[in-house]
C-alpha cells in the first residue's frame, strides 16, 4: 500500500461527492436566469435541506453495507432492513409535500416568509421518492466499494451529472416552469438514473456476496445488529443536517431575511464542493485501515488531504473566482453577491475539518464504536447552535455567524472523536486482527 494507490482508491470516491455537490451549483444556475429568481432560490434551497433531512435515516447505508455485508447471509439481513428504512423515508417525504407539515415546519418552526413557503411546496411534491432512490443505490455502493470497483461509482455520478444538467438546462429553456420545479425535476430524474445504473453495475458483486457462505462459529448477523450498528450513524445524519433548520431559522430573523435565505444555499453549495473531498475520504479508510502500517500511512494522508482541499477552497475565496462564479456562472442578484462572498471566505477551513472528520468517524466505525460518533455530534451542534445564536445576538450578520458556527461546531465534534478515538483504539487493533485486506484491483 502507498500514498498513490489510497488516491487512486479514494478520487473516483472524491469525484462522486464533487459532482454531486456541482448539481447544485448548475441547478442554481437555472434558476438564477429565470422571472423571481430570489423567491426560487430560497424556495429551492428550503426544498433541498428539507429533502436532504428526509433522507437522513438511510444516507449512512453505504457505511453500513460497507462494513457488515461480508456474505450471503448478512446481504439478506442488510437487504431486508435497507427496504423497510426506504418505506419509512418515503412515508416521511409524503406528509412533508402533501399535508399541512409543510406550513408548521417552514412557517411555524423556520419563520420563513409565506411565498418562499408556496414556491417550496410544489417541488416537494415533485420529490417524493428522492429520498428512498438514494437509499437504494447507497446500500448498493456500499458492496461495490467493499469490492474495490471505486470507479462504478464515479461512473455513476457521471451519469446523474448529465441527466440533472440536462434536464434543468431543457425544462428552463423551453418551459415556464418555476425555478424550485425545476430543480426537483433534475434531482428527481438524476437520481432515478444513478439508481438504476447502480443496480445493474452491482449485480456483479451482489452476486459474489450470495455465493459467499457465513463463517463456521461466527454469529449470524441479525436485524437487531444492523439496527444497532446503523441507529447511531442515522442519528449522527439527522443532527448533522438539523444544524440547516438551526441556520435557515436564523437568517429568517435578519431584517433582510429573503436575501440571506436567498444568499445561503449557494454558500452552502461552495462548501459542499470544496468539502466534497474529505466527505468521500471516509469509505476510503474503512476500505483500506486494515493493519497498523496501513492506519500510519493513512493518518498521514489525512493531512495531507485535508490542508489541500482547504487551499483550494481558500484561493477560490480570496480571489476574483469567486466574483466571476457568481456573475458569469451562476447569475446570482448583485445585491446577494456580497453576502455569499462573506459566507465563504469565513467557512474555509471546513474542507479539512471534514477530512479529519471522515478519518476519525471511520476509525470508530471500524471499531464498532459508532454511538460514539453520535455523541460527538449532538457536541457540534450544540456549539454550531449556539455560535449561530449568539453571533447574531451579538450583531454579527446571519451568513457570517453561520459559516463561523459550523466551523466552531465541527472543531468541537473532532475533538470528542479525537477522544473517543484514543480510548477505543485497543478494539481497532482487534478489527485489524480479523480483516481481510480488500481486492482493488475487482
Amino acid at each position: 500500500m502507498t500514498s498513490r494507490k489510497v488516491f487512486i482508491f479514494w478520487l473516483p470516491l472524491a469525484f462522486s461527492w464533487l459532482l454531486m455537490s456541482f448539481e447544485g451549483l448548475w441547478i442554481q444556475g437555472v434558476i438564477g436566469r429565470k422571472p423571481d429568481s430570489e423567491t426560487q432560490l430560497a424556495a429551492f434551497g428550503l426544498m433541498f435541506s428539507l429533502s436532504v433531512l428526509i433522507e437522513t435515516p438511510i444516507i449512512m447505508l453505504l457505511a453500513t453495507s460497507n462494513a457488515l455485508s461480508r456474505d450471503r447471509q448478512s446481504f439478506r439481513v442488510l437487504w431486508r432492513f435497507m427496504m423497510a428504512a426506504n418505506f419509512f423515508v418515503i412515508a416521511l417525504a409524503v406528509l412533508a409535500a402533501f399535508t399541512p407539515l409543510l406550513d408548521v415546519y417552514l412557517g411555524g418552526l423556520l419563520d420563513v416568509p409565506a411565498h418562499i413557503i408556496e414556491a417550496t411546496r410544489p417541488g416537494m411534491k415533485v420529490m417524493v421518492l428522492w429520498g428512498a432512490f438514494i437509499g437504494y443505490r447507497r446500500f448498493h455502493q456500499g458492496i461495490m466499494i467493499r469490492f474495490g470497483n471505486t470507479r462504478y461509482v464515479g461512473l455513476g455520478t457521471v451519469l446523474r451529472a448529465l441527466v440533472s444538467a440536462g434536464v434543468a438546462a431543457g425544462l428552463g429553456a423551453i418551459t415556464n416552469m418555476a425555478g424550485a420545479v425545476v430543480g426537483g425535476c433534475a434531482l428527481m430524474l438524476a437520481m432515478a438514473a444513478e439508481t438504476l445504473y447502480t443496480y445493474a453495475v452491482s449485480r456483479p458483486d451482489v452476486k459474489r456476496l450470495l455465493q459467499t457462505p457465513a463463517p463456521a462459529g461466527k454469529p449470524p448477523l441479525t436485524q437487531r445488529d444492523a439496527l444497532r450498528f446503523h441507529l447511531p450513524l442515522a442519528a449522527t445524519s439527522v443532527v448533522t443536517l438539523l444544524s440547516s433548520p438551526v441556520i435557515e431559522r436564523g437568517l429568517a430573523s435578519m431584517p433582510d431575511a429573503a436575501q440571506s435565505l436567498a444568499a445561503w444555499p449557494v454558500i452552502f453549495t461552495i462548501m459542499m464542493v470544496a468539502r466534497s473531498g474529505g466527505m468521500a475520504y471516509q469509505e476510503v479508510v474503512i476500505s483500506l485501515n486494515d493493519s497498523e502500517q496501513r492506519h500510519r500511512l493513512l493518518r498521514k494522508f489525512t493531512i495531507r488531504l485535508g490542508l489541500a482541499l482547504s487551499l483550494i477552497m481558500t484561493l477560490f475565496a480570496f480571489s476574483p473566482a469567486i466574483a466571476f462564479y457568481q456573475a458569469a456562472i451562476i447569475q446570482a442578484p448583485p445585491h446577494l453577491r456580497d453576502l455569499v462572498l462573506i459566507g465563504a471566505q469565513a467557512g474555509i477551513m471546513l474542507p479539512l475539518l471534514t477530512t479529519l472528520q471522515s478519518y476519525l468517524r471511520a476509525l470508530l466505525m471500524l471499531s464498532h464504536k459508532t454511538g460514539a460518533i453520535y455523541q460527538a455530534i449532538i457536541a457540534g451542534f450544540v456549539l454550531t447552535a449556539a455560535s449561530v445564536w449568539g453571533g447574531i445576538a451579538l450583531g454579527f450578520h446571519g451568513i457570517l455567524a453561520a459559516s463561523l458556527g459550523l466551523t466552531i461546531g465541527l472543531t468541537v465534534e473532532l475533538g470528542y472523536l479525537y477522544l473517543s478515538y484514543q480510548r477505543g483504539h485497543a478494539a481497532l487493533r482487534s478489527h485489524w486482527q480479523s480483516s481481510v485486506a480488500p481486492s482493488m484491483g475487482n
